[in-house]
C-alpha cells in the first residue's frame, strides 16, 4: 500500500505543500508563491512543480503516494473537482482541477474548501483531536468556517454550507461585501474591526493611542487595535468588545444548531490569545440560554498556517485509503518556508 499523500494548500500568496503518512506524521512541508498572473495553466505547472518537488526530496516514486488532497478557496465544486473562479486569480473560471493535476502526476486528486481542509486539519491533529463534532471558524480579513459533523465534513446540499462567517448577528444590520445585511464577518473579522475603529475616531472626541496613531500617518489594523486595549485605551476597548459580542452571538448560534463538541477559533485573530478568549467566553457564557450549563467549550487553535496542508493530505487519505489517518504522530521535520 501507498505510504504517503501529499497536501497542497493553494493560497492568494504562497501555496504550501507537505507529506503525510499513514500515521498521520506530517514532514517536509515548504511553500512556493503562487503564479497570479498565468492562470489556470499557471497554477497547474505550480503544482506539478512542487509535488515533484516533495516526491523528489524523499526519492519516492508514484507506487509510494495514493494522492494528492489540495485545499483551494472558492467557489469551487467538489463533486466535479472544478474551482469555479478564483476572484484573486484571474483566468480561473471553471478550471479542471483535479483532473488536470491528475493526468500531469498521474495520480488521483481530491479537491477541498480551503477552509473545511484547514478545520479538517485541527480535527484530525490539532485542538479538535478526539472529538466526533466541531465548528472551527476562521478570523481573518474574512470570517471562514468548517463543519465536521461525526468525523465528516459538512458541505450542504449545494456545497455551499458551512459559510458561517455569514450567519446574520444583527438583524437589518450593516451591509456585508457578500451583499447581506448583519452578516457576523461585518461586525467580527479583522477588516471591519479595523474599519468599525476608524468611524469611531471621527464621530467621538476621547483621546486614544489610536488617534495619536492615525495623526502619525499609521494605518490602523487589528494588531493595533489589541494593543492599545492591552494599554487600557477605551476606545479601543470599545471596538473590540463589540466585536467580542458578535462573536459570542455567533457561537451561541452554532451551538444551538449543531452542538458541538467544541468551538475551535483560527486565524490572525487568536494571536491575540486570552486577551480574545477570555472577554468572548464571558459573553458567551453570559448570553448562553439557561435550560443547560455551557456544555461547548471554545478554544484556540494549535495547527496555526500548517492546517491547511495537514487538513488537505487528511482529506486525501480519508477518500483514497482506508479512512482518516489516526494522527497519533507530529510535525516530525522544521519546515522549509522558501
Amino acid at each position: 500500500m501507498a505510504k504517503y499523500c501529499i497536501g497542497i494548500d493553494l493560497g492568494g500568496t504562497f501555496t504550501k505543500f507537505g507529506l503525510m503518512d499513514e500515521s498521520g506524521r506530517v514532514s517536509s512541508m515548504f511553500q512556493i508563491p503562487t503564479v497570479l498572473d498565468k492562470g489556470g495553466e499557471g497554477l497547474i505547472d505550480l503544482i506539478v512543480l512542487g509535488g515533484n518537488r516533495l516526491m523528489s526530496q524523499r526519492s519516492l516514486t508514484r507506487d509510494d503516494v495514493l494522492g494528492i488532497g489540495i485545499g483551494s478557496p472558492g467557489p469551487i465544486s467538489i463533486k466535479r473537482g472544478m474551482i469555479l473562479m478564483l476572484p484573486n486569480i484571474p483566468g480561473m473560471e471553471n478550471l479542471a482541477l483535479c483532473d488536470l493535476v491528475s493526468r500531469r502526476m498521474n495520480l488521483p486528486v481530491v479537491l477541498e474548501n480551503d477552509a473545511n481542509a484547514a478545520a479538517y486539519g485541527e480535527y484530525l491533529c490539532g485542538a479538535g483531536k478526539g472529538v466526533s463534532d466541531m465548528v472551527m471558524l476562521t478570523l481573518g480579513t474574512g470570517i471562514g468556517s468548517g463543519i465536521i459533523i461525526e468525523g465528516r465534513i459538512h458541505h450542504g446540499r449545494h456545497e455551499i454550507g458551512a459559510e458561517l462567517g455569514h450567519m446574520i448577528v444583527e438583524a437589518d444590520g450593516e451591509k456585508c461585501n457578500c451583499g447581506q445585511l448583519g452578516c457576523l464577518e461585518r461586525y467580527s473579522s479583522a477588516t471591519f474591526l479595523t474599519l468599525y475603529a476608524a468611524r469611531l475616531l471621527q464621530s467621538d472626541s476621547r483621546p486614544s493611542v489610536l488617534r495619536e496613531m492615525t495623526k502619525s500617518g499609521q494605518a490602523l489594523d487589528a494588531r493595533h487595535i489589541v494593543q492599545a486595549h492591552k494599554q487600557g485605551d477605551e476606545l479601543a476597548t470599545q471596538v473590540w468588545l463589540r466585536a467580542m459580542k458578535f462573536l459570542a452571538i455567533g457561537c451561541i448560534n452554532i451551538c444551538r444548531i449543531f452542538d458541538p463538541d467544541e468551538i475551535v477559533l483560527a486565524g490572525g485573530l487568536v494571536n491575540a490569545g486570552s486577551d480574545l478568549l477570555d472577554p468572548l467566553t464571558k459573553l458567551y457564557e453570559s448570553m448562553h440560554w439557561k435550560l443547560t450549563g455551557v456544555m461547548t467549550p471554545i478554544k484556540l487553535a494549535r495547527l496555526g498556517s500548517d492546517a491547511g496542508v495537514i487538513g488537505a493530505a487528511g482529506v486525501a487519505w480519508t477518500a483514497l485509503g482506508s479512512g482518516p489517518p489516526d494522527c497519533s504522530a507530529h510535525l516530525d521535520e522544521p519546515r522549509n518556508e522558501k
